[in-house]
């Protein structure tokens, strides 16, 4: 009986194109015997098992390489939980089941799942905790919503499969090739129109699955083949895919026009194009997107708004209205029709769900007077099922590479804190932080060494490994991960509200320092500068996406961090300056000022480099033989650059001609030797008179 009411579904599946979660419950051996024996015939055709052990003669496939499969169309796919729940890999797999299709999903009891000691805590872990210490809350999470779900197939050990009733589907429209849907066609439209209309940039949004990429691919094959110049822009070549698949598909002879740049690229480069197309716009930095558009009169914005690849809801509020205000002819259109499956889908409502990619933070009424600040527990986000998704839907809001990963290092990874701020009882903004250090004697020696590399622990192991600081090695840290402010409520001290009460429970408990790593924006920069945090490290290697480079800031709690905090501003001044020649060549002069703030030069310049400054900027000497003075004269000046007004072009000579000693014809303002020679000479005595106003009991600059 059980096999007939299972084909049955199976059919009535296929019929309708849609998908169904298959949650086959109780011990392993019984799971198994269930896919080689009555569900035999829901895996026809061709699927992946994701797990460590064969089942049902498929080999399987390790989570962490489930990537490998994007871009397939599979028929099935089998998730072995006994080997550990891996979400990413969960909403990659689930997404590439085209309609007819199901995930299996195998399973210790409901009961059971939720002390099971998942695989995955391993990579949960950091010193000095082990896997076995962990209950994770989030097995408990899923349970929940598998238990109060229905629309999927539930199989318990010992009992009847609990069949689902299939929603009704939506009635598809037919239209003609290259087209999936009618919204695919009208996108192709709009994307047409816009190559043709300068200042009208167009945005097109949707959810997973819904042919966005495609129809980018459809308009620029066509635009190609009309002799017009198409550039493509994203984080990463992988993620234009299937925009090249459509191009190859319908233009082969073009496919090779198709300019492919990164964002960090793209706009140091000399870019000839007609139309721009830059696909996952929300997982690019909104001053690069804002400066891409003013380069690039014709450009197309394209986003996912809910994927495994992350979230474009904080794109949609954050860039729409910059968009909107300098361009008010720029017009959005939504794809909201599944091409790989019917709608509704019961696999995409069920797989929204369990990942909390379809949260939504919302947005505040108000900010009270009084907005609270407090710290939660892991456990309380999941009893709280409300809580735990305006939460993670202000993490989404917050940065677009937010994935379904991260649920679940919230919820289980045991050196996490919480801190939300409420206002009228609602979160608007919250802060993940990681407890890091102490290094153990012998660990640390093995850190500084660079014999190992333990998980976690990111600010200890960088100021011990790669800054070469074992005095950091004992000292207790908590690095903000992430710091979220819901976007309509910033910009009124929120954020700083938030790191003042950590900051506040952080000396109570002994802590010594905070830190945080980001990719170094001038706007993230100035907000972690005004919150008393200190920079120490600048990475080499641009944020290919960001472009900008990473910066570890550090913030002081402790006595001991205090004591040494001087020292590592010098040796971190030090390192910057030197690099600038070679390792960071490419650094904006005009970025120095704040990356540099409040880190003093070592001493006052001394008299006879005074002297040679002032034969340079009064008495012709010449620019070869007073490049040491010089450049003593800008490293004792250049973290007030920004305070003293001086423009970037000054900056820029400054910075390009005296310490990365370019020759003048690579530099371009002013134009020509005699006129930067000249310029320089006037710089020289602006900073010397700007030095002597602030120290007049000084060396007389």
């Amino acid at each position: 009986m059980n096999a007939l009411l299972l084909a049955r579904l199976r059919e009535q599946l296929c019929r309708q194109r849609q998908r169904l979660l298959v949650w086959l419950s109780g011990e392993e051996a019984w799971c198994h015997e269930q896919l080689a024996g009555p569900l035999s015939l829901w895996l026809q055709g061709q699927g992946v098992l994701v797990g460590d052990t064969p089942v049902a003669g498929l080999s399987p496939v390790d989570a962490r390489r489930v990537h490998s499969c994007l871009g397939q169309t599979l028929d099935y796919a089998v998730i072995d939980a006994f080997a550990g729940f891996n979400p990413n890999a969960f909403g990659q797999i689930s997404g590439a089941v085209q309609g007819g299709g199901c995930v299996v999903l195998m399973t210790p009891s409901p009961e059971r799942w939720v002390d099971f000691p998942d695989p995955e805590y391993v990579s949960l872990c950091v010193e000095p905790y082990r896997p076995e210490q962990l209950r994770g809350q989030y097995l408990i999470h899923l349970v929940k919503v598998l238990t109060t779900s229905g629309g999927m197939l539930h199989w318990q050990q010992g009992q009847a499969p609990v069949l689902p009733e299939l929603p009704m589907v939506d009635e598809r429209t037919m239209i003609e090739a290259p087209f999936r849907s009618v919204d695919q066609m009208e996108a192709v439209e709009l994307i047409l129109e816009t190559a043709g209309k300068r200042q009208q940039p167009l945005v097109l949004s949707a959810d997973r699955g819904r042919g966005k990429s495609a129809a980018l691919g459809i308009a620029a094959a066509r635009l190609l083949q009309a002799g017009k110049r198409v550039a493509v822009t994203a984080f990463s070549r992988n993620a234009i895919a299937a925009l090249l698949e459509r191009v190859e598909a319908l233009a082969p002879e073009c496919v090779h026009r198709v300019a492919f740049y990164r964002p960090d690229e793209l706009l140091h480069a000399e870019v000839q194009a007609d139309l721009l197309l830059v696909d996952e716009a929300a997982a690019i930095p909104t001053p690069l997107l804002s400066e891409m558009v003013a380069v690039f009169p014709r450009t197309v914005f394209a986003t996912t708004l809910h994927g495994y690849e992350g979230n474009g809801q904080g794109f949609a509020l954050r860039f729409m209205q910059l968009l909107r205000s300098r361009y008010p002819r720029c017009r959005e259109y939504r794809l909201c029709t599944p091409i790989r499956w019917a709608s509704p889908d019961p696999l995409e409502h069920l797989s929204n769900r369990l990942l909390l990619l379809d949260v939504d933070a919302g947005s505040p009424d108000r900010l009270d007077a009084e907005l609270e600040v407090v710290r939660v527990s892991q456990q309380t986000l999941v009893d709280d099922t409300e809580l735990l998704r305006n939460v993670f839907g202000l993490l989404v809001l917050a940065h677009y590479r937010t994935t379904p990963g991260d649920l679940r290092i919230m919820l289980d990874s045991p050196n996490i804190r919480i801190y939300l701020v409420r206002s009228s009882g609602v979160p608007v903004a919250c802060a993940l932080l990681a407890e890091e250090g102490p290094l153990p004697d012998t660990l640390a020696q093995a850190v500084w060494g660079g014999r190992r590399r333990p998980r976690g622990h990111l600010l200890p192991q960088t100021l011990v490994a790669q800054e070469g600081w074992l005095e950091a090695a004992p000292w207790r840290a908590l690095r903000v991960v992430r710091i979220a402010v819901h976007p309509e409520v910033q910009k009124f001290g929120v954020g700083s509200l938030l790191l003042g009460q950590i900051e506040q429970d952080a000396v109570a408990d002994q802590i010594d320092y905070l830190g945080a790593s980001f990719a170094a924006s001038p706007s993230l920069l100035q907000f972690w500068l005004s919150n008393g945090f200190r920079p120490l490290r600048l990475g080499e290697q641009r944020d290919p996406v960001a472009g900008s480079h990473a910066l570890l800031v550090l913030k002081p709690l402790s006595e001991n961090t205090r004591h040494f905090m001087p020292e590592m501003q010098r040796w971190y001044r030090r390192s910057l300056l030197q690099r600038l020649p070679g390792m960071l060549k490419d650094l904006e002069a005009e970025h120095l000022p704040a990356l540099l703030q409040n880190t003093a030069a070592e001493q006052p310049l001394a008299p006879s480099v005074l002297q040679r400054l002032k034969g340079f900027g009064e008495a012709q000497r010449s620019l070869e033989s007073s490049l040491i003075p010089l450049r003593e004269l800008l490293e004792a000046s250049i973290d007030r650059w920004g305070e003293w007004q001086l423009s970037v072009v000054d900056q820029r000579l400054l910075c390009d001609r005296i310490i990365r000693q370019l020759p003048p014809a690579a530099v371009t303002a002013p134009e020509g030797k005699r006129a930067q020679l000249d310029r320089l000479r006037q710089l020289c005595t602006l900073l010397l008179a700007k030095l002597a106003a602030e120290s007049p009991s000084g060396p007389q600059y």
